[in-house]
């Protein structure tokens, strides 16, 4: 039997999934809670061995709820003064879309991410997961975790890419395979000045320091294939 703490502001979302939830046999809520300070306490008292909590919740937000509960334990700065936790649950974070706090979270020790807009099913499968000792993420956000924790950002790449020229573009490619100005100025056909001038820019708009970083920062993110 599982039992799990739903953590949300909102009254509506807490009441679907209390009842998605209370019909499953494997499955007990043990409680509610409106507000992060109220989610910690409730969670302490009860020990569920699930916190689904939604990633907004007021005062306390989920992030910081998932490092109360578990991260860096009784040295959390949350928890500064308490008492070792004798026991932790699996944290269960819904949020609508990944961001840093999600990844945070994850960090902190969060066995699972889930979205809002996901399934009945999705939500007891997040539970047996985490009570099986396992992680959980919702399938829409798997890519763009790992992409985040390799390093490899689509989002702010393409964010930083765009600030390039098309010319620009061509040459960090160019610079990424190695080739001089001379040589980069006989592929694109312009002088060996107008190519020093595009790579001080580029440099420039991406934050880089030589034409090394603009070469990691290529093949780190995609741009040119190894």
């Amino acid at each position: 039997m599982a039992r799990v703490l739903l953590c949300d502001p909102r009254a509506l979302p807490r009441i679907g999934l209390r009842a998605v939830l209370d019909r499953n046999p494997t499955i007990e809520v043990v409680g509610e809670a409106e507000t992060g300070e109220e989610a910690a306490r409730t969670a302490e008292r009860l020990r569920p061995d699930v916190v689904l909590a939604d990633a907004a919740i007021s005062r306390v937000g989920g992030m910081t709820l998932a490092r109360r509960l578990l991260g860096e334990g009784a040295a959390s700065p949350e928890r500064k003064g308490a008492a070792p936790l004798a026991w932790r649950p699996a944290v269960v974070l819904m949020i609508d879309d990944l961001d840093d706090e999600a990844l945070d979270a994850l960090r902190a020790g969060a066995s699972g991410i889930l979205l809002r807009s996901c399934g009945a099913d999705e939500v007891v499968n997040a539970i047996r997961a985490t009570m099986a000792g396992e992680g959980f993420l919702a399938q829409r956000i798997v890519r763009p975790v790992i992409d985040r924790i390799s390093g490899r950002d689509p989002g702010r790449v393409g964010a930083a890419a765009a600030t390039l020229t098309r010319r620009e573009q061509e040459v960090l490619c160019l610079v990424a395979e190695g080739l001089s100005n001379g040589e980069i100025g006989q592929r694109l056909f312009v002088g060996e000045p107008t190519v020093k001038y595009h790579v001080s820019q580029l440099l420039r708009k991406l934050h880089l320091r030589d034409r090394l970083q603009a070469a990691a920062f290529a093949y780190r993110n995609g741009l040119v294939r190894w």
